[in-house]
């Protein structure tokens, strides 16, 4: 793990914190595997039902760190990096759980790409965001910007963010939809808590399902939507989970769910 990535649980929240702030929080390889490992420890937790994603005050996410990249020998083949390609960098989108993302201060090119992974989004209003790959040479590097973002904003929107890598403020960003809320800075840690909070109350078990099919629905024809939306049903409907809802509603009591 990374001393400059901190994880805390409270509350049935788990918080993923980059703390790097001489950096402007760039991410080195090594607090970029430590945020991974992270996620993938409270996504693996029955006792968590949401995870947020933030960093130190003032700050979010300044990108790769550059005096890391790794060169790309002359003569490699898309086919030999498969690293890229099965997934292993969409960690947040991956996850069962809902996922977080309180923003403060820049965002820029790997750090924008983990947040439009994130499944909700809210900044104060010292954010901006920018997808700054082309400045750099390059093209989203997750992918993200290219298959999710156009999803979230559109795609003339994501055409011009991906071609400029202009920053754009938290109101704009809301304006387009890339952002649920902005608030003020000092209110942006208990938003995001109470969002958290909000969006955990139901089955764990309804929820992974819930994710899946609404990560995946733009990118599969009705026929097979459906499918996948009655095999999910179906497995709903013969949960404990499910039951433990339909007594918990005739008992006019919380719920207590266990992710099963």
């Amino acid at each position: 793990m990374s001393q400059h990535i901190h994880y805390d649980v409270s509350e049935g929240i788990a918080t993923i914190t980059i703390d790097r702030p001489e950096k402007r929080n760039a991410l080195s390889y090594e607090m970029y595997d430590a945020i991974r490992d992270h996620a993938m420890e409270a996504d693996a937790d029955p006792s968590i039902g949401a995870i947020i994603l933030t960093a130190v005050p003032g700050q979010f996410c300044a990108g790769t760190d550059l005096t890391e990249l790794r060169d790309v020998a002359p003569g490699t083949k898309p086919e030999d990096r498969e690293g890229h390609t099965d997934g292993r960098h969409w960690f947040f989108w991956e996850c069962n759980t809902p996922v977080i993302a309180a923003v403060d201060g820049p965002a820029a090119g790997l750090g924008v790409e983990l947040l439009t992974q994130c499944d909700l989004r809210i900044a104060s209003t010292q954010a901006r965001f920018s997808w700054i790959f082309v400045q750099r040479g390059l093209i989203p590097d997750t992918g993200a910007g290219t298959w999710l973002l156009p999803q979230i904003v559109g795609a003339q929107q994501a055409k011009r963010l991906v071609f400029s890598g202009e920053f754009i403020d938290a109101v704009e960003a809301r304006d387009i939809g890339f952002l649920l809320d902005v608030v003020e800075p000092e209110q942006l840690q208990q938003a995001a808590r109470e969002l958290a909070k909000r969006v955990s109350t139901g089955s764990p078990y309804a929820i992974a399902r819930a994710k899946s099919l609404l990560n995946w629905a733009s990118s599969r024809g009705r026929d097979e939507h459906l499918h996948e939306h009655i095999k999910a049903m179906t497995e709903c409907q013969t949960s404990e989970d499910h039951k433990e809802g339909v007594a918990a509603f005739l008992e006019r009591r919380p719920a207590r769910f266990t992710g099963r």
